[in-house]
Parts: C-alpha cells; structure tokens; sequence
C-alpha cells in the first residue's frame, strides 16, 4: 500500500463528521498528506410522481452556493488553529447518490484514505454508523476510517491489528505500521481462534516470523486469544485496555473471526475509531504478481 499522502473527508457540516475531521487534519499534519474535503448534494425525487424531473437548476445553484458558504466557514476554523495552518486543503461539490461520490472521489483524488464520521452514541454496544459510512467500507478500494462521533483523538498510541492470517494481512499490516511510525504507536497483532491446537500454533509463529523478517518496526507485539466468539475476545481487550484505533481487513468473500457483513457488525461494538482496510484488493494484488 502507497503512503498517505491524499485524504479524502466526505463531510455534511454535522457535529459527528466535525469530530472526524480532526482525525483527518492529525492524520494530514504528520503525513504531510492534502485534504481533500467533499459534500455530496443528494437529488430528491417524488416517487409518487415518477415523471417528476429532479431539482431544478436554480435550486441546485443556490444549494451549491449554501455549501461553499459552509466550506469557506470550514476553511476559515481550520486555519485558525496554528496547527493546522499550513495544510493543502481543497474542496469539492458532487451532486447525487453520496455513496458512489465518495467512491468516485477517491479514485479521482486518488485518495490513500477515506475519513468518514460514524453515528452514533458510545459503548461497545451502542455504536451504529450510518447506512453511508457501512457502504462506503464494504465497497471502497482504499482504506477507511471511521470515527465514532464522541471519540476523541488523543494521538494513535494502542492500535490493535485483527488477524486471521489471510493472504493480504500481511501487506495491510505494513500500511498500519506506516500509520503507527507516524504516531510511534504500539501495535498488537491480536489473534483469536476457537482452539489452541498444532495448527494453530503453526500459524501463529509463522505470521509471526513473517512480520519479523518482512516489517521493520520494533513497538509490535503478538497476542492469540481462545474464543469461541471474537466479539468477545476483541471487545475484552478494548475494554481492559486503553485502544486507539482498531484495525480489520475487509475481504468480500468473508472475514473468519468475525459473522458476514463484518465491517457493519464490528461497528456495534467499537468505541474506538475503526480502520478497516480493503483485503480482498491486496490479495488480488499479490496474486497478480506471481509467477
């Protein structure tokens, strides 16, 4: 995976995609990576009336210029922190479906990172993102980041790296190291299996020697959990211990440790922000490179 060098953030001016922006403007000022800040303007329809033609040019203008409005106001409380003084933002207005605008935006921008804002209350179990946000990570090619609304960014210092030892773990692996150079994060590459058997144990040590000879980065840690239940085992270990970031590989066939449709599911019961990166991509990737 390529470094962060563009990041994209859809935004709709709400408080929970405010929250997200500072992961995204953090995230920019140590990568020295541009921002590019999108809103998507959905068109309504009249269902009722099917022939009825979508929002009319005069209307759009005037949504248009509401929105740059918003981005100016943006911009302007962005450039007020010092920190953030100095970072390449740009903006952008797409009109339609949002979904397939961020999509199409970060290939566009050709985005190495997507923020997005999850909705929501906090807790383990409590967290919900919106019907959006699952979509965009479930379709995306690139990784995303979703950040809870009430979390708060206090520097990526515990990112625990969920694994079940696929094809493509290992490259993901080192696009979360790039990310934990930046922040001198801890990770923990978190394991959890029904049975601690022979093979098992196999996998384990050889993932293991794997990162150790393929990765150079000293603050990582190995950890294999019996469960018969990962939820269980993952939201434990949140719970015990103060995570910053939790880290998924997205692959479309499945994701074993986790039910299908992992990336929602997951959602409910983290409260920290969640990466989850596009597993199914680097797998293809690597086997286009065999031979």
């Amino acid at each position: 995976m390529a470094d962060i060098n563009n990041i994209l953030f859809p935004t709709d001016f709400s408080e929970n995609t405010s929250n997200a922006l500072t992961f995204a403007l953090e995230i920019a000022r140590a990568s020295d990576a541009k921002v590019h800040l999108m809103h998507s303007i959905e068109e309504p329809y009249n269902f009722a009336m099917m022939d009825e033609a979508p929002i009319t040019t005069e209307v759009k203008r005037s949504i248009s210029q509401t929105v740059k409005k918003l981005f100016n106001t943006l911009e302007d409380e962005i450039r007020k922190n010092d920190t953030y003084g100095e970072l390449n933002i740009e903006t952008s207005i797409q009109t339609g479906r949002a979904v397939y605008n961020i999509l199409e935006e970060a290939g566009n921008r050709n985005a190495d990172l997507v923020v997005v804002g999850a909705k929501g209350r906090t807790g383990l179990k409590k967290i919900l993102f919106g019907s959006t946000t699952a979509e965009v990570i479930r379709r995306a090619e690139v990784p995303v980041l979703a950040v809870p609304k009430e979390a708060s960014y206090e520097g990526f210092k515990q990112i625990i790296f969920a694994t079940d030892y696929q094809d493509g773990d290992l490259e993901a692996l080192q696009f979360v190291v790039k990310l934990a150079k930046l922040f001198n994060s801890k990770i923990n590459i978190f394991h959890s299996s029904l049975k601690n058997n022979l093979k098992t144990e196999i996998m384990s040590r050889g993932f293991r020697d794997l990162v150790t000879e393929k990765i150079s980065y000293d603050n990582i840690e190995f950890e294999t959990t019996p469960s018969t239940r990962f939820f269980e085992a993952v939201t434990q270990k949140m719970a015990r211990h103060s995570i910053s970031l939790l880290v998924m590989v997205h692959y479309e066939e499945s994701f074993p440790p986790l039910p299908k449709r992992l990336s929602q599911e997951m959602s409910y019961y983290s409260e920290a922000p969640l990466l989850v990166l596009p597993g199914q991509k680097l797998t293809n990737a690597k086997n286009d490179h065999v031979g």
